[in-house]
């Protein structure tokens, strides 16, 4: 019998290849030929998931839209945690504070570069902005109905303010390492990130 072939599986392990090459050497390192290489596939095989170099590219980026999804829901699933913490913790999943936080946020830097200049892409990173805008969102809910945060605080500009807020600080730190220094120092912005954002919308 022939071998059954799981096209969403290979599709996205294309696309990891490509976030791989990003995350270590930059985007001018994904050409079609690198990416195949590196898979262990032929061009051909490629070119059947990604009809050009630009299609491998809003490929990978929405393969990493969908990584970083899956951990803002488990992030938000969490319920051995408190609203407030999800929260806190949400806002830390985009620090480039490990390995794999630094990796992304180098993809992600890539990306919105790339999508001034590209509708298509501008599109999946808008969606993947509107996504994790929703998580936050339904967290800041949930803590207002804990009593945690106060009820007269408009939720979706909270989202709006935090998410911008915890982003801007991750690409900030990938291109200045010192930005990067006081983001590790243990009790500092980290803990004090979400605190302050609110004293600033209340404010």
């Amino acid at each position: 019998m022939p071998k059954i072939v799981d096209h969403d599986q290979r599709r996205a392990e294309l696309a990891d290849v490509a976030l791989d090459l990003i995350a270590r050497h930059g985007i001018k390192a994904v050409t079609l030929r690198t990416v195949a290489e590196t898979a262990g596939w032929s061009t051909g095989v490629l070119n059947h998931y990604f009809r050009s170099h630009n299609d491998l590219l809003v490929g990978a980026l929405r393969r990493a839209a969908e990584i970083q999804g899956r951990m803002f829901k488990q992030l938000r699933g969490d319920l051995s945690t408190d609203p407030m913490q999800r929260l806190r913790q949400l806002v830390e999943s985009v620090l480039p504070l490990d390995d794999r936080r630094i990796a992304m946020t180098r993809i992600f830097l890539v990306f919105y570069a790339q999508s001034a200049g590209d509708p298509e892409a501008r599109e999946e990173v808008a969606d993947y902005l509107h996504n994790w805008r929703r998580v936050v969102e339904r967290v800041i809910v949930e803590a207002q109905r804990a009593g945690q945060l106060p009820s007269e605080l408009e939720p979706a500009r909270l989202a709006m303010e935090l998410v911008a807020l915890s982003d801007g600080l991750a690409m900030h730190a990938i291109l200045d390492e010192q930005v990067l220094k006081q983001l590790t120092k243990a009790g500092s912005l980290r803990i004090e990130l979400v605190e302050n954002s609110f004293k600033l919308s209340i404010g």
